[in-house]
């Protein structure tokens, strides 16, 4: 009789081989490839440009993952996960994909160990910067890759946790660190009423100006280029941190909230959303959370801090750790949006 508990650690154990799996699927473009119709493994191979025989056995890899249905012998379909590496689906993880197979990543994550026994930063002993973002400012393609896996967190995370917010009260919306500016965009999308400033680096907002255009928001959005740890734009009733606090250290988010709430009106709003490393405080129960691979809940907040951890000097943060923060800021938690969810909204006020 096999023992349950030994499968589930075979499975978690070959789980990155499924990753890199996943990845190349992605890359290859075998979800396009597909469309809307069953196809055999040669029409497949001629339009992917791949081997039949090893694009036969890839595909099989992902019959038990939700991304391939084999319909009957050498016949195949898009499972519903793979409906998602389509480049034409509005909610599209192709990108993520992608990124998540990128060989600089995983060169990274092979440090863990590394991480774990010294408390070191791995990708600096990997790839020579302190910061993934500074070596991603040298690495056109790879910072395309990054980029682009991004959006697709966006859309899958961040976005319909933001959208879920009541933004009727809210005149004026500063996304600050926005990037390229698709939270802000959705929301503004929503709420027709507000107006809003994306606001990052020069060299981020650059591109975002064409893209806010293109959404019909450029009578709506202004885009500000500057830094973030000397001062955010003035004259808005809300601030939104969407994914930035997790990618700094304490002293490094202390500085930046603290410049929000410099120019933050006594009405006024912060509005953070990151993950946590717990969940509500409260209760543990995880019962709103999918099962992972192992078959207990998935927590978003505890693997991704893993990334952080080899990545830089960051982490994801508990409950009790951004209260702190919020308040060497003068500000403090008002309520707390989606405590179950992959991503958390925080409301702040001015302490």
């Amino acid at each position: 009789m096999h023992d349950p508990a030994a499968v589930r650690l075979v499975e978690i154990t070959l789980w990155f081989w499924i990753g890199q799996a996943v990845g190349v699927f992605a890359r290859l473009g075998i979800a396009d490839a597909f469309g809307d119709q069953h196809r055999t493994v040669d029409d497949l191979a001629a339009r992917t440009d791949c081997e039949p025989q090893g694009l036969l056995r890839l595909l099989r890899s992902l019959t038990g993952v939700g991304v391939i249905r084999e319909v009957s012998p050498g016949l195949f379909a898009l499972g519903d996960l793979g409906q998602h590496l389509r480049t034409d689906h509005p909610r599209s993880m192709r990108d993520l994909a992608v990124l998540q197979s990128e060989p600089w990543m995983w060169r990274v994550f092979e440090q863990l160990q590394h991480a774990v026994s010294t408390g070191a930063t791995p990708i600096k002993n990997v790839l020579g910067t302190d910061y993934y973002w500074n070596w991603l400012h040298q690495q056109p393609e790879e910072r395309r890759v990054f980029d682009a896996g991004m959006v697709s967190v966006a859309k899958a995370l961040q976005i319909p946790t933001a959208l879920s917010y009541d933004y009727r009260d809210v005149h004026r919306i500063v996304d600050v660190g926005g990037g390229r500016g698709q939270v802000l965009t959705a929301i503004l999308t929503a709420n027709p009423h507000i107006g809003g400033t994306l606001f990052d680096q020069p060299s981020t907002v650059a591109d975002a100006r064409q893209a806010l255009a293109d959404a019909g928001l450029a009578d709506r959005c202004s885009v500000e280029g500057g830094d973030m740890f000397h001062a955010v734009p003035e004259g808005s009733d809300t601030y939104l941190l969407s994914f930035v606090l997790m990618d700094w250290d304490d002293e490094h988010a202390v500085r930046l909230l603290s410049n929000v709430a410099a120019v933050l009106p006594n009405h006024g709003r912060v509005l953070v959303l990151d993950c946590l490393a717990d969940r509500d405080t409260d209760t543990d129960t995880d019962t709103d959370t999918d099962p992972g691979p192992s078959g207990h809940p998935f927590h978003m907040g505890r693997t991704v801090d893993l990334f952080q951890m080899c990545m830089g000097s960051a982490r994801v943060r508990t409950r009790a750790e951004f209260e702190g923060l919020y308040a060497r800021a003068g500000l403090r938690l008002q309520a707390l949006h989606l405590p179950q969810a992959p991503v958390t909204l925080m409301q702040l006020a001015p302490a």
